[in-house]
């Protein structure tokens, strides 16, 4: 796929992945729609991207908001008269220790990585079924086949993504030539993860350019880095008694909370 003038939506614009994305993307000569809950930082971008002739709309959209969905996808093709390609970066990442066990972190965590996913590909569908052309890629999570201990909330949202976005795959291409794009990051530096560090950890750059450079080959499955992938597809593989019993501290992982009972 040539990006050229193309007219492409990114959600989580503001930060993180998404950020790194809209930076690679502006050497692209494509057309950007910029969307996240922090407009003032849109805004920078946005200023920084014209001062480098690159178009560009934004606006402020919480992904739990589905009125600014549909007002986030009706300013871009209000603006550019359609959507080539849809990048979903927006997301949260809150450990659930067991010891003070809260349904409200599940709640947000489905609400955020699960249900405003959903929301964004149902107003894209609408559209691009119309166009008969299109590609929606959306962020899910690596280890999205077994439960990691302290990240329930935040696995869970995944792997529902996961799932839903493969039973749309096929179908899509077959009936619409709309492309489905389940991209599959393992560890990245971001402020997401903050202090939550991981051995084998990428750069937001480095993964930005992979799920780029996946988009263009027009891949399924965006999924990285590679020791990470070879390190949890063979965990997926592991019989239960082996996998219950790896070392629950060495799976949260550096920075993960201490809870005192």
């Amino acid at each position: 796929m040539d990006l050229k003038n193309k007219v492409i939506l990114i959600s989580g614009a503001s930060s993180g992945m998404g950020r790194e994305i809209v930076r690679i993307l502006s050497n692209e000569e494509c057309k950007l729609a910029l969307f996240s809950r922090r407009e003032k930082k849109l805004e920078e971008i946005s200023k920084e991207l014209k001062e480098n002739n690159i178009e560009s709309v934004y606006k402020k959209c919480d992904v739990k908001n589905r009125l600014e969905i549909k007002n986030a996808i009706d300013l871009t093709y209000e603006t550019y008269g359609k959507i080539d390609v849809a990048i979903l970066a927006a997301g949260i990442l809150i450990p659930n220790p067991l010891q003070n066990f809260d349904s409200n972190i599940i709640k947000d965590s489905i609400e955020v990585n699960f249900l405003g996913n959903v929301y964004f590909i149902e107003y894209l569908l609408n559209k691009m079924k119309s166009q008969k052309s299109g590609t929606i890629a959306v962020t899910s999570t690596l280890p999205d086949k077994r439960g990691v201990p302290g990240w329930g909330a935040y696995g869970a949202s995944k792997a529902a993504l996961s799932w839903f976005l493969e039973s749309l795959r096929a179908e899509a291409k077959q009936e619409y030539n709309i492309n489905i794009i389940t991209i599959k990051p393992g560890s990245v530096e971001t402020p997401m993860i903050g202090e939550y560090h991981r051995k084998g950890a990428i750069s937001a750059y480095k993964a930005a350019d992979i799920i780029i450079k996946g988009i263009k080959k027009e891949k399924k499955i965006i999924q990285f880095p590679f020791f990470q992938v070879l390190m949890i597809r063979t965990m997926d593989k592991f019989p239960n008694f082996v996998y219950d019993n790896l070392d629950i501290d060495l799976q949260k992982g550096d920075g993960y909370p201490k809870i005192k009972e």
